[in-house]
């Protein structure tokens, strides 16, 4: 025969469902979670932490507006915009981070430690950036750097020397040579009306031989990646052996864009009036292995 539970255990029992109820269930109650920029590279692991208190050290990138009203948190110090993936407006290795309503950040060059809540969907900011997660109701504090080893000088140095942010644009370039065909130029008709068009072969080789801001006489140049590489040494001439490696991978791309491009690798549709470059798919996977080893691999594992 069972027993009818006591007086004072059935009040204990109440106690228990009662306090299950006030925390959502037993059992159920998450905690914060501590993300990284590595995972954060993978939307199957921010789908997971969608409306979850999470916690991410960083740095905010000096083109966060000036209202405070949101940031971009980097892993690197000392840059001043948000990485891309080139040819996009879509965020890379940079998180958007936004401050409670009616509270604002102010900028400091230090790493600070963010908490907030990750947020899924697509969005586009002030600055015409996409992303489809962002950390909201955000509060930061600075990292007390005295904890924190002997790798975070190496970074420190190395970000501070400025090549990481060179390096990034470089990729820019980098794919510019790879998929040329998919650029647009744009320029005002005789009417006076903005227009664009994809890039003529004629057009890319004029890029490439153009030494104002958005010219790529420098990077084509046959000594530009000794230069980088050169720079990485500088900062250390034995423990940046993964980047340098990187490096000359893409000097090896490069050269076989170009190649192609410089022996006509490419077709004219006259319908479209629109090039396309013969070996497209191979040069882009080329191009993506590389820039996914710099970004995913590399540039992720500087976490503090």
């Amino acid at each position: 025969m069972k027993r009818r539970p006591t007086g004072k255990l059935l009040c204990l029992i109440l106690l228990l469902a009662l306090l299950c109820g006030l925390l959502g269930g037993c059992g159920e109650a998450k905690a914060m979670a501590s993300l990284s920029f590595a995972a954060a590279n993978s939307i199957n692991e921010i789908k997971a932490l969608d409306g979850r208190e999470v916690t991410i050290v960083g740095y905010m990138a000096t083109l966060s507006p000036p209202d405070g009203k949101y940031m971009y948190l980097m892993n690197l110090p000392y840059q001043s915009c948000p990485f891309c993936i080139p040819n996009t407006q879509q965020l890379a290795n940079t998180m958007a981070v936004y401050a409670k309503s009616g509270k604002s950040f102010s900028f400091t060059d230090q790493a600070v430690r963010v908490t907030g809540t990750m947020k899924l969907g697509h969005y586009s900011d002030d600055y015409g950036y996409e992303y489809e997660y962002r950390i909201v109701d955000a509060v930061t504090e600075t990292v007390d750097m005295s904890t924190v080893g002997k790798k975070y000088a190496l970074w420190t140095s190395l970000a501070s020397d400025g090549v990481v942010g060179e390096i990034y644009s470089m990729f820019d370039y980098l794919h510019f040579v790879c998929q040329w065909s998919d650029y647009l130029l744009n320029y005002t008709d005789e009417n006076g009306q903005a227009q664009q068009a994809y890039m003529y072969a004629g057009d890319v080789l004029n890029f490439l031989q153009e030494d104002a801001p958005y010219g790529y006489k420098k990077e084509t140049e046959e000594g530009y990646f000794d230069e980088l590489i050169k720079r990485v040494r500088a900062v250390s001439a034995k423990e940046l052996n993964d980047l340098v490696d990187i490096l000359n991978k893409c000097r090896k791309v490069r050269d076989r864009a170009l190649d192609d491009l410089y022996t006509e690798k490419y077709t004219y549709d006259a319908d479209t009036d629109r090039f396309k470059q013969t070996n497209y798919d191979e040069l882009y996977d080329l191009w993506f292995e590389v820039y996914s080893e710099f970004t995913v691999d590399w540039l992720n594992q500087w976490q503090l």
